[in-house]
């Protein structure tokens, strides 16, 4: 059963090329993670790049009294030390010192091309201080096919969305196996909050396939914000991300992700959506700044 992860990159700073709010006050954080608790959602990804969201989560984890409950994903940042295994276990500490809990749920590096220190992550879960270790990595099918099969690594999160299928087409998820499965980006920051009309000039040449996908989504009376969810859970990953800036915003997140998987016909149609478009284009690093 996939588990509702709640996105915290907003929590911390700006972020998302939709988002017209702004990093939300710690007003509105806690009343999202206090709904969550209510919901008991207890599954938060973070890491150290994300500003200061792990300040933050801490903070309004103790205020609430749920810090020893919630499970944390965090990520540590690319980094080169003559002491990595130091640097490591530093890091892991200050985010659980920040998180004010005892353990991380699992702690992953940041950078994919860190992968061979997993055996560095093995030693901090040996020490007591996460329970899963793994991988943050980007959209390359070939590459997290390979990974998955690195002996230390439990967790892998990859992003993928109605638009990117590159981590769902080779059926990654289904070649797991043992390894549990994150999946982010599943709003693909924010770009099916814009219309396809209005639409940068960058993205413009999305303007066709999003009106399609808009088209199915109306067809059967759902927001396209349910259907890129949906889409993503009839897939099964272990966990699903999903960022909120407002509260309503999180409601509405959970409602859709209640309803489960889409059925197999809408599934059916989506996927026969030619989807021949430069990657550029749905590759959030690479869009201009």
């Amino acid at each position: 059963m996939t588990q509702f992860v709640i996105g915290t990159a907003q929590f911390g700073m700006n972020y998302g090329i939709a988002n017209s709010t702004g990093q939300p006050s710690e007003k509105t954080i806690r009343e999202i993670i206090d709904c969550a608790t209510t919901n008991e959602i207890l599954y938060y990804d973070t890491a150290i790049s994300y500003g200061s969201s792990e300040e933050v989560l801490g903070k309004i984890f103790f205020d609430l009294g749920i810090h020893q409950q919630v499970k944390v994903f965090t990520k540590i940042p690319k980094r080169i030390k003559t002491d990595l295994q130091e640097s490591i276990d530093d890091s892991a500490k200050k985010s659980i010192k920040r998180l004010k809990t005892d353990q991380l749920f699992g702690l992953l590096l940041h950078s994919e091309s860190d992968y061979l220190y997993l055996e560095e992550l093995r030693k901090i879960k040996e020490a007591g201080l996460c329970r899963h270790i793994g991988l943050s990595t980007g959209h390359d099918p070939s590459f997290n096919s390979d990974v998955l099969k690195k002996q230390n690594l439990e967790l892998l999160q990859v992003p993928a969305s109605l638009l990117d299928r590159r981590n769902l087409v080779p059926t990654i998820l289904d070649n797991a196996a043992e390894k549990q499965i994150i999946v982010r980006s599943v709003y693909l920051q924010g770009l099916f909050s814009i219309m396809p009309q209005v639409l940068s000039v960058f993205h413009r040449p999305l303007s066709p396939l999003l009106e399609q996908l808009h088209q199915i989504a109306q067809n059967f009376k759902m927001s396209i914000h349910e259907l890129a969810l949906r889409y993503i859970l009839s897939y099964s990953p272990s966990y699903v991300i999903l960022g909120a800036e407002s509260l309503m915003q999180f409601q509405n997140n959970l409602s859709w992700f209640k309803r489960g998987p889409l059925d197999g016909n809408i599934l059916k149609k989506i996927n026969t959506i030619s989807y021949d478009l430069d990657f550029q284009l749905i590759t959030p690093h690479l869009w201009p700044k």
